[in-house]
């Protein structure tokens, strides 16, 4: 076991308080205080690097830092995770034209490394947690074989609109089978290196999730208030 204390720097620090506010959000549904001295406790650092973290997370939206009151981290809303697939549409067709261009056969196996646990059609329906972080593993895997480092820097921003846990929307939807059969296409395309087709598959992968995502909240019941007498 590797006892070696962990190195803190700005930016592992940055990655751990993202994390930890992003565990934070499951289940909000309005906004929470967050304290910089817990934070700082719970990743045993000083609360400087800490201000930093929530000074850059601030700007992606995740949190907003009122002077003398601390941070309030806030949850995703439908409206903000709509332009969010509206945008990711475009992104992802983006990256993953040139993951198609510059996989390694390497890469091509750790992309289907990543489902491997969910070819049983439903296993993904069975353990809904896991399928969503091989879901998200997915994703930033592809950002990452895009090598545009701008590109990642816009996910990095603004990631957390697609990892909120409040939403749960393959679960939710019942879209893990049809996400499983899109993200293999996606893989089998950037395999055979046929960069068009990838990010056909790769954009249609995402208007069905936007296009199921509105669907579902027509189909919501509408919530009446009690009227005061």
């Amino acid at each position: 076991m590797d006892c070696t204390p962990k190195k803190h720097t700005a930016q592992t620090v940055f990655e751990d308080v993202s994390a930890l506010l992003l565990e934070r959000m499951k289940g909000i549904t309005e906004p929470v205080r967050v304290r910089e001295e817990d934070l700082a406790n719970q990743l045993g650092v000083s609360r400087t690097p800490v201000r930093e973290a929530l000074i850059r997370l601030e700007s992606t939206g995740v949190v907003s830092l009122r002077p003398g009151r601390g941070a309030l981290l806030s949850p995703v809303t439908d409206e903000e995770y709509i332009e969010w697939l509206q945008l990711r549409e475009q992104l992802e067709g983006f990256a993953t034209r040139e993951a198609a261009m510059n996989a390694s056969q390497r890469d091509v196996e750790r992309l289907r490394g990543i489902f491997k646990p969910f070819l049983d059609e439903q296993a993904g329906e069975a353990a809904p947690e896991a399928y969503a972080q091989a879901n998200v593993a997915f994703h930033i895997e592809i950002i990452k074989l895009a090598n545009n480092q701008l590109l990642e820097k816009v996910w990095e921003a603004f990631g957390h609109r697609q990892t909120t846990y409040r939403r749960q929307t393959i679960k939710r939807l019942h879209r893990s089978s049809d996400s499983l059969r899109e993200h293999l296409a996606i893989i089998e395309a950037i395999a055979q290196r046929d960069a068009q087709l990838a990010e056909t598959l790769a954009r249609e992968h995402v208007r069905s999730l936007y296009k199921a995502f509105i669907q579902s909240r027509s189909e919501a019941p509408i919530q009446i208030k009690p009227r005061s007498i």
